[in-house]
């Protein structure tokens, strides 16, 4: 009788093999040294492997028909089986669970089992499928007493693709055993040279993967050299930083296609393309930095929108396409979100990798205007209210927005004299515990009182800020505030967390750590009652340097929270590495929560990794009772958001004493 390979409780084996015969002997010798452990047999076999194992059984002196009669030894068809779990072209968990592992949970003791279900899948070609199926047994050999051994044929990843199929089969393996005779050594030698060749494919395979990343990336830079040569030939109608086509070559080719055009039959349309954050990342990366990446960028937009007119860099961070044979407005629309889409996808510069995105206004000819200047004044003024609703977004031109076009200039000068003339103040928002009901943080948001527009809420104006070159001022009156309030709080014998809300400008900033601790150290507040609430965006356009930003934050006691979680760039690659504290969720997640199932799954799912990371989880923009309770019911631990409007309060520091926010419950 060959002699088995040793195995330990919980392992899960991968047994590759050529020949038939050699892998029965296997499998016999694996499911004996089990059951002389005392284990229960648990057998998934096809029709052939099941005589050939059986008699192997037999041969060396085991009574299979008793054992199967006494419940030791279980045996079923793999491919029956297998049928009884798939849904469809994938195995359903559940199902799994109900007709495979229940046999496994009914056991008392420990079970060994050997199985060719996905051995079938591979045969089948179903590759996805057999990766599925294995993480599912991975996961039941480490909850439960379980010790699988599991097939397969090495012809099987001969096939296109094999080669990925092979390395994720055994990625969900914690043991790969290679098929025949491995070499002359003893058996333990022949584990631990497996072992080191293993290793030494891995790192094979790692240096392949660099080495093709290598190769990408030049291809890349040949492309984009190439390109540009042929671009720059006509210097008089290219933007030198770019390659891009400049502002005078734009206008004068809209105005031929303008003059060719049938009103009747043709749309043309315009798109005002703004950058996000270029301003912060020069500021905290450089100027070098910020004009590579505008670069690398300005070469994105045109490749999406490779067959357009026009593609060109009207100046600083603002480019213009021009789109012809459009036929309905969704044809424009659908361009546009590719386009948002692909430029949001992360650029490695010096060793970082960089997040923004852009911000898109559309005009269409003949309906929203017929003239150069018409179409382009009309795309900026909808690529203005793009910004307006946050990043990444894109507006098509309603004649709406003509009535604040005279505001901006206005909205911009008055933000410059807010602070000096002190129509800002701080108004606090309380956070609900979801449990008890009781508020345990406050988040404070800016206010302003203008004399010209009125009081206006932060979202209103707070786009504009940039334009008005008071994004640091602000950020700062605002913290200061918030630590001065908070410090008042504590020393009313109200313990309570204020949350402050940071730009992309403020977390990439060389100084701001600087700052958060100058103010805590003003107002003598402890860290540990100041929350920074980040945006995933944010983090995600230098995670290195957010890494670092946020690891000296948190070593002054900061309590840190990702707000707008799963409206951003996906920081789960990152998610790990950032010290955070809680994720917040989004106010849209939280609006059709009640009514779609598709929310509903993104919110459990949230919470359900949060809790395996140890993170807190706040939901916003709650508006009913039923909100809170279906919130309350999924997890969440912490509510805040209009429901609780009636909580909201200003005040100045002197009144204090006598405004917390547990008197303003009362």
């Amino acid at each position: 009788m060959p002699v088995a390979t040793p195995c330990q409780l919980h392992d899960h084996v991968a047994q590759f093999y050529e020949d038939e015969a050699t892998l029965a002997d296997r499998v016999a010798g694996f499911l004996t040294t089990g059951l002389s452990a005392g284990e229960r047999l648990l057998m998934l076999l096809t029709p052939p492997r099941r005589r050939d194992v059986l008699a192997r059984l037999e041969a060396w002196g085991l009574d299979t028909a008793a054992a199967e009669a006494s419940g030791q030894l279980v045996v079923y068809d793999a491919e029956t089986l297998l049928e009884m779990i798939m849904d469809g072209d994938m195995p359903d968990e559940a199902l799994f669970n109900r007709h495979v592992l229940a046999e496994v949970e009914a056991c008392p003791g420990p079970t060994r089992a050997f199985g060719e279900l996905v051995d079938v899948l591979c045969a089948r070609g179903q590759a996805r499928a057999a990766v599925y199926l294995e993480s599912l047994w991975h996961a039941a050999c480490h909850r439960l007493p379980l010790t699988l051994l599991c097939g397969y044929a090495l012809h099987h990843f001969r096939k296109p693709g094999g080669d990925d199929a092979f390395a994720a089969v055994c990625e969900h393996h914690s043991r790969v055993l290679p098929a025949g005779e491995f070499c002359s050594l003893d058996s333990h030698r022949q584990l631990r040279e497996v072992a080191r060749l293993q290793q030494e494919v891995a790192h094979l395979r790692r240096e392949r993967a660099e080495r093709r990343r290598t190769e990408q990336n030049l291809e890349a830079v040949q492309a984009l050299c190439s390109e540009m040569l042929v671009e720059l030939a006509d210097q008089a109608h290219y933007d030198e930083l770019t390659g891009l086509t400049n502002r005078q070559y734009a206008q004068q080719r809209l105005a031929t296609l303008l003059a060719q055009a049938d009103e009747a039959t043709q749309r043309i349309a315009v798109l005002h393309i703004d950058i996000d954050q270029l301003k912060a990342i020069n500021n905290s990366l450089g100027l070098e930095t910020g004009d590579y990446y505008l670069c690398q960028t300005a070469q994105r937009i045109r490749q999406c929108l490779e067959g357009s007119e026009v593609v060109s860099r009207l100046g600083s961070d603002e480019m213009m396409a021009v789109l012809t044979g459009i036929e309905k407005p969704d044809e424009v629309v659908a361009q546009v979100e590719r386009l948002i889409a692909w430029v949001s996808e992360p650029i490695q510069v010096a060793g970082q990798s960089i997040v923004a995105g852009c911000c898109v206004g559309i005009s269409l000819f003949p309906e929203h205007g017929r003239t150069v200047a018409e179409l382009m004044r009309h795309a900026n003024l909808a690529r203005h209210h793009a910004q307006d609703l946050g990043h990444r977004r894109y507006h098509l031109f309603s004649t709406e927005l003509l009535g604040d076009e005279p505001d901006r200039l206005a909205l911009c000068a008055a933000l410059r004299q807010a602070l000096p003339r002190g129509e800002l103040e701080l108004y606090f928002r309380p956070r609900i515990c979801a449990t008890h009901g009781q508020v345990v943080a406050v988040s404070a948001q800016p206010r302003w009182y203008s004399p010209c527009f009125g009081v206006m809420e932060p979202a209103r104006w707070m786009a504009a800020i940039e334009e008005a070159n008071q994004v640091g001022a602000i950020s700062q009156w605002v913290l200061d505030g918030a630590c001065e309030h908070a410090q008042a709080w504590t020393e009313a014998g109200m313990e309570l967390r204020v949350a402050v809300q940071i730009t992309t400008a403020d977390l990439l900033g060389d100084e701001f750590v600087d700052r958060v601790t100058a103010a805590l150290a003003t107002s003598g507040l402890s860290g540990e009652f100041l929350e920074i609430e980040l945006t995933e965006s944010a983090l995600m356009q230098v995670p290195e340097r957010a890494e670092a930003t946020l690891a000296r934050l948190k070593a002054l006691g900061v309590h840190l929270t990702v707000d707008e979680f799963g409206c951003g760039h996906s920081i789960l690659g990152y998610l790990h590495r950032f010290p955070v504290d809680a994720i917040k969720l989004p106010a849209s997640f939280v609006a059709g929560c009640l009514d779609s199932l598709h929310l509903q799954a993104i919110i459990r799912s949230v919470v359900m990794m949060a809790r395996q990371l140890g993170l807190r989880v706040t939901a916003s923009g709650v508006t009913t009772r039923e909100q809170a309770d279906y919130l309350r019911q999924q997890g969440c631990d912490d509510l805040e958001g209009p429901l609780w409007s009636r909580m909201e309060y200003r005040g100045t520091v002197a009144d204090e004493a006598r405004a917390t926010p547990e008197a303003a419950e009362r």
